[in-house]
């Protein structure tokens, strides 16, 4: 599970208070799901230093992937010139407003350091296994620096703090190795999304300029995200990992999230398809719909009377099936009818390849799941008819 907890829309995450409470939301995780493998999530700071036995060698040198430190940006317009509209970029959302890093240099340097009003911000991707993370590396007021160490866990990039010398899983934000063992930071809202979408919501983002250098910036070592029969879609696995499971394939794209102490994996094709899934997780009532405007999936809590609400998409719009009033699938914001003037908060997560996140987090509920409300109860037509 990331160390912050991923908080409603307006609020930075908590931060973890340290490695006992780690351990308690893991246990009780492991309560829900008796049957897991009882060699998981780390579950204490023995097990979580477990891990430096377990890395992998590359052959991939520290230092050979050079991180970025507080990089050159480029306005919309310029950006605009080199990018066409269906390449994949990252939204991250950080103090002062987005920034947008393209995936074609991202997979060059995994890691861009960034100081915003004195604090410090790690914008991570790892290509093996499709996942991005933001976290904020203020670290109890010291500004921490990583970069790619080169060794993997779970096929997941091994990140170095150059302050401690820590050794931090990509995927976790938890560190596992050094001065920093067991401590966790708290995640920053990222979108993975693509440039013409990205360009189109946040016309006024900064943008990753390209680096000096000579890195061959519009070719990918592992593929290609627009084209199919490359790493990123095949199912074939270049690192091992602990476990897997066959209920997706491999690398199928999740968007994940920790919500009140319980893992989701949420299929981003699956949701993107059916526009809107109403779902429980335990008791809690919640709504992934799929915003077209940015080409994302979005998490909000659809408890807004003392019964929680059931959405549709009928002709390119968000409606509640108690009022028929038309919501804001990117804000959660009813838009017209009874409700206008209500919201329901919405909630982030991060994104990785399932097989990358099922490994290290087995406990994970999935959408599509059983947790669905059944189709038959979300039948637009009024009652009677």
């Amino acid at each position: 599970m990331p160390a912050g907890r991923i908080s409603p829309a307006g609020r930075w995450p908590d931060r973890f208070t340290g490695p006992l409470v780690l351990a308690l939301v893991l246990c009780s995780l492991w309560t829900l799901c008796p049957g897991l493998d009882a060699q998981a999530r780390p579950r204490s700071l023995q097990q979580l230093a477990a891990i430096n036995g377990k890395l992998i060698e590359t052959g991939v040198k520290y230092g050979s992937i050079p991180s970025l430190y507080r990089p050159r940006y480029d306005l919309i317009q310029d950006a605009n010139l080199s990018l066409s509209d269906d390449e994949i970029v990252f939204v991250v959302m950080l103090p002062g407003g987005a920034r947008i890093y393209p995936q074609r240099i991202m997979v060059w340097h995994q890691v861009v350091n960034e100081i915003v009003n004195d604090k410090a911000y790690a914008i991570t991707y790892c290509p093996t296994t499709g996942t991005l993370m933001a976290y904020d590396a203020s670290l109890g007021g010291l500004n921490l620096i990583f970069d790619t160490e080169g060794r993997l866990y779970d096929g997941n990039s091994v990140l170095i703090d150059r302050n401690s010398g820590s050794l931090w899983l990509q995927e976790t934000g938890m560190a596992f190795d050094g001065p920093l063992l067991g401590r966790g930071l708290p995640m920053v809202t990222v979108y993975w999304t693509t440039w013409g979408a990205a360009k189109r919501t946040f016309p006024h983002a900064s943008v990753l300029a390209k680096p000096g250098g000579n890195k061959p910036y519009g070719r990918d070592p592992y593929g290609n995200y627009q084209r199919k029969g490359t790493y990123y879609d095949n199912d074939r696995l270049i690192y091992p990992v602990e476990r897997t499971d066959r209920r997706f394939p491999s690398k199928t794209p999740m968007y994940c999230v920790e919500y009140e102490g319980y893992l989701l994996a949420l299929d981003i094709s699956y949701i993107r398809r059916k526009g809107a899934v109403n779902f429980f997780v335990g008791p809690h009532a919640l709504l992934a719909v799929f915003d077209r405007g940015l080409d994302v999936v979005r998490l909000f809590n659809r408890q807004i009377w003392a019964e929680p609400f059931l959405f549709v998409q009928q002709n390119g719009k968000l409606m509640d099936l108690t009022t028929r009033s038309i919501w804001d699938p990117a804000t959660g914001a009813a838009l017209d009818g009874n409700m206008k003037g209500a919201s329901m908060p919405q909630f982030y997560g991060a994104y990785s390849m399932w097989f990358a996140w099922y490994s290290i987090n087995p406990e994970t509920l999935v959408i599509p799941g059983p947790g669905e409300v059944p189709e038959k109860l979300l039948s637009p037509a009024p009652p009677g008819q």
